[in-house]
């Protein structure tokens, strides 16, 4: 007999430890990722409360300034990755101004890792009050892209809003329609935005192009505007107490396109101490016998002015043929050609 002393030894299997290691890993990475869900629940519940909160307190303090703000019902779901928050019958009112809207609901939707990017989806039927006018918006799409910048004021970043064949009815009997709607800004220097707004194929109301007789198509191809606005105050968190206001108005281009009459504006504006426009544009305007025409038509020009136009605009565009360029001076609430007045210059605030 051969004795196995006091210890005896095994070969190692080297099999067995990779297997007993590889399950030592999988449950480690097991409770990892269980903890890192729990973790990462109990984050999206308290940012969902935190996210329906922070809109009930807005609502609250829109109804403290005495605004009216109401809806039928306000939730938040999207678990886990977001926050989608659902308003039923919201309903907005200014009192003092008149002004007000109101929808079967709307969606602001934010991702649970980057809150501050909201995006707002509204309804196919919006109604908007004015003061002496009530609209019907309808669309069959409208969202809008919100980012603001991570810090306590939340100041806005930039901003987008789309807009597909769009429908808007006055109460009044007037109808416009639009194929595409495109709106962007983005926050540049100070408390100023870059913004640029597009329309394409807008239908003007039946009645008002009765007025023209046939003299201009039934759409305007295009309405472009971009343009820097300089405000008062930051376009952020605080806006109701703050309450900004346009301040400086660098044009680099507003355009119409509206069948052969082209015209576009270029210019820099600020607001003067009681709130006109105060500073230099330059309209450029294709085809103005063509626009004068229309103007005409409409009783802008008396028939027996026309000849009287037709002389002054034609020295000011000389060489130049059907293309006119005015240079408009705004000061003192003033529009001037020159020396020649020409109407009063719009506000600003």
């Amino acid at each position: 007999m051969h004795s196995r002393g006091l210890f005896s030894f095994r070969p190692i299997n080297r099999k067995t430890v990779e297997i007993e290691r590889g399950a030592a890993a999988m449950r480690w990475l097991t409770g990892l990722v269980l903890v890192l869900a729990g973790l990462w629940s109990g984050y999206w519940f308290i940012g969902a409360r935190g996210f329906e909160g922070a809109a009930n307190g807005w609502i609250t303090a829109l109804q403290d300034s005495g605004k009216t703000a109401t809806h039928d019902g306000l939730a938040v779901r999207g678990f886990p990755n977001r926050f989608d928050l659902t308003v039923t019958e919201p309903h907005f009112a200014d009192p003092a101004t008149g002004i007000g809207w109101q929808s079967d609901f709307v969606q602001v939707l934010s991702l649970s890792y980057k809150p501050w990017h909201l995006i707002a989806a509204f309804a196919p039927t919006q109604r908007l009050t004015l003061p002496h006018e009530g609209i019907t918006l309808r669309s069959e799409k409208m969202q809008t892209s919100l980012v603001a910048q991570p810090l306590p004021a939340l100041p806005l970043d930039r901003i987008t809003l789309i807009g597909d064949m769009l429908e808007a009815q006055g109460n009044s009997g007037w109808s416009l329609r639009a194929d595409a709607l495109r709106f962007a800004s983005r926050r540049v220097d100070g408390d100023a935005h870059e913004v640029a707004l597009t329309i394409t194929e807008l239908s003007p109301d039946p009645q008002l192009m009765s007025l023209f007789d046939g003299a201009l198509p039934d759409r305007i191809g295009l309405i472009r505007l971009d343009a820097t606005l300089g405000f008062t105050a930051p376009i952020d968190r605080f806006i109701l107490e703050t309450r900004p206001r346009l301040a400086t108005l660098d044009l680099t281009e507003a355009r119409v396109d509206w069948g052969d009459i082209h015209a576009s504006a270029k210019g820099r504006l600020i607001a003067d101490s009681a709130g006109f426009a105060q500073g230099d544009i330059v309209l450029r305007l294709t085809s103005w016998r063509l626009a004068l025409d229309v103007a005409q038509s409409t009783g802008l020009i008396a028939p027996d002015a026309r000849q009287l136009w037709d002389q002054a605009a034609g020295f000011l565009a000389g060489d130049s043929g059907d293309t006119l360029e005015l240079p408009i001076s705004l000061h003192n609430g003033r529009a001037m050609v020159g020396a020649i007045p020409v109407g009063p210059a719009p506000r600003l605030r």
